[in-house]
């Protein structure tokens, strides 16, 4: 895919070199902005393998250690409700710019954390940062794309979800072994000083080339309270409306598929299998990289054969391969499902936030998608205690079930979403 596909409301309506100039300016932007979401991604994926050494450098237990992970979740969902209408007001930009700043200043307090108290402080800002970075990207190159081609730039995104986890995993338990886990966050402080500088070093001619992406208008009764007031009413709207509440409700199938399924994965692949953490990282490595090379591939399919058509051919096929997921006997047959059905949720990533950028007004994207985002955290934390009930009285195959049932949801949901480039 080419990252140097224009919008009619930028770089088509600027003469030659002009032309040129804003397409450059935008393409590197854009992966700027892939990367800093691929760090805001890495930063959660490292947790669970050095959790254990967490526990043990802070003198703490494991469920103790985990509260790490509830607190990012929380703050990221509380600031992503907060910024995620600002950016629709003052510009996506300068929140992204400061939270790539703020990223890296969370990851030097975890690094330097004497004591848990300070870690979990530190998680709290990674969390703040986190937020803004998962709503304000997608909103972002929602911005620069045009629908008809934003599949293929959601496909990107999409693949940094599945990237990070792939690399994730693996390297932050290479790194907390070899160097141990403060190590990992001295290669987050680098990397999120690396795409602070390239995001503020664009700021005067990315802008200037770029007026869509300029700040937005600004009305002359306009106060931060009376935003507040408008947005709260805002979020009910969003529900109430059958439209945006058909988003909302196939993010929650979404989250609800996938959340169970991760979380359980590896518990299974134990006590099913005998797998070692090494064998059940390639399980995971395997199906990460299938996950990935589709992401890529899925939002351009999406694009050329549409959107909602593809939500619902890959939530369909997800149906009919999950039940049979924990019916696997063989290494083989273990490795084809977990490969199929990670295709097939990597399949639907890209043209679902596509599709969900396009339900409201530009002017209303970075709001719609915090919602969304703290919709689906929420499903995420819901879905993941109702699978671990699950998994302890019925096992993994309940779960299966589960998210069989919830990929049925999305399917039909989908289905009644009028994709704009059918209508």
């Amino acid at each position: 895919m080419s990252l140097t596909t224009t919008s009619q409301s930028s770089t088509s309506t600027l003469p030659g070199p002009d032309a040129a100039i804003a397409s450059r300016e935008k393409t590197a932007v854009t992966l700027a902005l892939l990367f800093l979401l691929f760090l805001g991604l890495l930063d959660v994926q490292i947790i669970s393998p050095i959790l254990p050494a967490l526990a043990a450098d802070f003198h703490t237990s494991i469920a103790a250690a985990g509260v790490a992970v509830t607190i990012y979740a929380a703050a990221a969902s509380a600031c992503a409700l907060v910024i995620g209408p600002l950016s629709d007001h003052f510009g996506r930009l300068l929140f992204l710019r400061w939270a790539a700043a703020f990223f890296g200043l969370a990851a030097g307090l975890a690094w330097f954390a004497p004591s848990f108290p300070v870690y979990l402080a530190a998680r709290l800002f990674a969390g703040a940062a986190g937020g803004v970075i998962s709503a304000c990207v997608i909103a972002q190159i929602a911005d620069l794309f045009p629908y008809e081609a934003r599949g293929r730039a959601m496909g990107w995104i999409g693949a940094m979800y599945f990237a990070a986890a792939v690399v994730g995993v693996p390297a932050g338990a290479w790194m907390a072994g070899s160097w141990g886990w403060r190590f990992i966050y001295v290669i987050l402080v680098a990397l999120a000083i690396i795409v602070a500088v390239l995001l503020f070093r664009r700021r005067a001619s990315f802008t200037h080339a770029l007026p869509a992406l300029a700040q937005a208008p600004q009305t002359e009764d306009w106060s931060f309270a009376r935003l507040i007031t408008q947005q709260t009413k805002a979020y009910a709207h969003y529900w109430r409306m059958p439209v945006t509440r058909r988003g909302l409700l196939l993010a929650l199938a979404f989250a609800a598929t996938a959340s169970g399924l991760l979380t359980y994965l590896g518990a299974w692949l134990n006590a099913a299998f005998g797998m070692t953490a090494p064998q059940i990282g390639l399980v995971f490595l395997v199906t990460g990289l299938a996950s990935t090379i589709t992401a890529f591939s899925g939002g351009w399919w999406s694009d050329r054969f549409g959107k909602r058509r593809l939500i619902v051919i890959s939530s369909g096929l997800l149906v009919a391969v999950l039940p049979g997921l924990a019916h696997v006997t063989t290494m083989v047959q273990l490795y084809l499902a977990c490969a199929a059905g990670g295709v097939f949720l990597a399949l639907r990533e890209g043209p679902f936030q596509a599709l969900l950028t396009e339900l409201v007004p530009a002017q209303q994207r970075g709001a719609y998608l915090a919602l969304r985002n703290f919709t689906s955290q929420l499903t995420i934390a819901a879905s993941a205690a109702a699978c671990g009930f699950l998994y302890e009285h019925f096992g993994f195959r309940a779960i299966c079930y589960f998210a069989a049932g919830f990929s049925l949801l999305a399917m039909f949901v989908a289905a009644r979403i009028t994709d704009p480039a059918e209508a």
